[in-house]
């Protein structure tokens, strides 16, 4: 996939939980019935649970517990401190390989993308949802949305995390088609 790196993800989402105002945290995100801090637990857990599990080829908890505090007062020093074992843990892993996670193995070229997905989508999620407006960079929008195609074409895949397809017209942005085809209502 051209576009953003894994690591261009992660400093964008990490620029703006450091704009994340403890004020806000209470609030409600657009994503799930989640607060911004509930957000941000996940986004954190989720990098985390990567940093410990790539290097073992398991991702046992892909989706760790929102209501447990992983940051206190400073999110992006949390995250900022988990990302960069991922990169490497990536960088080291097998490209013909594929990772474990809980609902089966996934080739290392897939895998190796889902946090890139997750850093741009819950990047946007909380940018929208605390005031930083709703455009993610163009060369993270675009990878993200061609891996969500793929990911989830078949509606069966999306789950409870995603929606059906939001129409947007033609001349919609990247960042527009991408939330739309997760059905989140863009800006």
């Amino acid at each position: 996939m051209s576009g953003a790196s894994l690591q261009d993800g992660f400093e964008w989402a990490s620029g703006v939980m450091a704009n994340v105002k403890p004020d806000q945290m209470p609030e409600p995100s657009t994503c799930h019935d989640w607060t911004v801090r509930m957000l941000l637990n996940h986004m954190i857990g989720a990098v985390q649970a990567f940093a410990e599990g790539v290097p073992q080829g398991r991702i046992s908890n892909s989706q760790p517990d929102v209501t447990v505090d992983l940051f206190g007062d400073d999110p992006a020093a949390a995250y900022d401190a988990a990302w960069p074992r991922v990169v490497a843990a990536w960088e080291a892993a097998d490209p013909d390989g594929a990772t474990e996670f809980p609902w089966g193995p996934v080739p290392n070229a897939v895998a190796s993308q889902l946090m890139l997905f997750e850093a741009a989508v819950h990047g946007w999620d909380l940018a929208r949802s605390t005031g930083q407006g709703d455009t993610i960079p163009d060369d993270l929008a675009q990878p993200v949305l061609a891996l969500s195609t793929m990911l989830f074409s078949d509606p069966a895949n999306r789950g409870h995390d995603f929606g059906l397809p939001i129409e947007v017209g033609d001349d919609a942005s990247t960042t527009a088609r991408l939330v739309a085809y997760l059905g989140r209502q863009p800006g």
